[in-house]
Order: C-alpha cells, then structure tokens, then sequence
C-alpha cells in the first residue's frame, strides 16, 4: 500500500521514500509518494527518482496499482520513461520529485 502524501497536502513537491515493489512492467511501487495516479480525468504526475547517489531515474507517468484480475489495489505505481536502466530494488531509498 502506497501513503498517498498528497491527499493531506497537494501543494507537496518532494518526499523520501523506499521501494516496496517492483511491477513485471517495469514499474516501481514506494511506500508513500507525492505522485498523484491517473484517474478522474487528472493525468498521472511525472517527476523523477532520485536514487541515494543523485542519479534520477525519469517517470513519464503515474498509475492506480491493479492486482492479478485487474482490480484496483492501495499501490501507486511510478512509471518510467522509456529507454532508461532501472537501477533500483525493493529495499531502496529514493527522492520522489
């Protein structure tokens, strides 16, 4: 389950956070996050990952997490853009941004 953090503050910019999950998409689950998901008509948020060493792993777009038959879960999945090397594990700090 994703804390969404900007349900209590939109204004939000930034939050540390750890890898919970990692999707077959190739899609990255944190434990709590400043990214709103797509839904509502509202597009998902893009932002980046900053990994502990100050590297950014670019996310194109934020997701409502689905379970096995496609159903809504409480995970929030951070989606990145295309082309880039993953370079993270469950277990991880990151930077939302």
């Amino acid at each position: 389950m994703t804390h969404d953090l900007f349900r209590a503050d939109s204004y939000l910019r930034e939050c540390s956070a750890t890898v919970t999950a990692l999707t077959p998409e190739g899609g990255v689950v944190l434990d709590r996050t400043v990214f709103y998901p797509l839904g509502g008509g509202q597009a998902g948020d893009a932002g980046v990952l900053l990994r502990p060493d100050g590297t950014a792993l670019a996310i194109a777009d934020t997701r409502k997490g689905k379970d096995a038959e496609g159903r809504p879960t409480a995970d929030i999945v951070h989606v990145p853009a295309p082309g880039q090397a993953l370079g993270l594990a469950v277990g991880d700090a990151v930077t939302a941004r």
